[in-house]
């Protein structure tokens, strides 16, 4: 059958060619639509985008988080949050290990100074006489006048963890005798009547049978 007439110079085309041909112009639309967006997803950013970038960029170094996406955000706090807590970290070792060694310092510059019963310096010492008088004086900490007092009020830690300006006790679970630990085993104590502030091992033959243990009274 015949689906279109010619009258003169006119043709007449029947619906269902005129459906076929809208179906044919839809589908071309289609594939040139779909070009059309895969070309400008694959394309590189445009100059234009170039400007903007660049600000994000500034806004990022700059602190600011306009522009950012929020796990972007989350991101840079969390590694704001851990650099703050190194560098506070950091700081509370440095200030503690300033602090052991103004204690030791301390105790130094008293080495020599002669051993009274119940003084408490600057000219004569006895056992915690001479401890109290260094931390009082290197860092303004009360710790007691006694070695039992002392005792009362530290930390009980190891001989292995042991730092430079714990306190070390002697007699027998007891604490009748106190020094300063220096490291290497050894501490500052003010020993006994007729002798003077000194250097003296934490362990030895007399020293091993009285010791009773290493007291903290600073931060690891």
């Amino acid at each position: 059958m015949r689906t279109s007439l010619r009258t003169g110079r006119t043709r007449v085309t029947s619906p269902r060619t005129s459906r076929a041909a809208s179906a044919g112009l839809s589908g071309v639309a289609l594939m040139v639509t779909g070009a059309l967006v895969w070309a400008l997803a694959s394309a590189g950013p445009s100059s234009a985008s170039a400007p903007a970038a660049q600000v994000v960029s500034a806004d990022r170094l700059a602190g600011s988080d306009v522009g950012l996406h929020p796990r972007v955000r989350a991101i840079d706090a969390a590694a704001m949050t851990a650099r703050t807590a190194a560098l506070v970290e950091a700081q509370r070792i440095t200030q503690v290990a300033s602090m052991r060694a103004e204690i030791l310092r301390v105790a130094r510059n008293k080495l020599g100074t002669p051993y009274r019963a119940g003084a408490a310096g600057p000219d004569a010492f006895d056992c915690g006489g001479f401890t109290s008088f260094v931390y009082r004086r290197a860092l303004g900490m009360e710790i007691g006048r006694s070695s039992v007092h002392q005792y009362q009020g530290v930390e009980r830690i190891s001989r292995k963890d042991a730092r430079p300006g714990d306190l070390v006790f002697f007699f027998n679970n007891g604490a009748r005798h106190v020094g300063i630990y220096i490291g290497d085993g050894k501490m500052i104590d003010a020993p006994q009547t007729g002798q003077a502030v000194k250097v003296n091992p934490i362990s030895g033959s007399w020293w091993g049978r009285s010791f009773t243990g290493i007291g903290r009274l600073l931060p690891a």
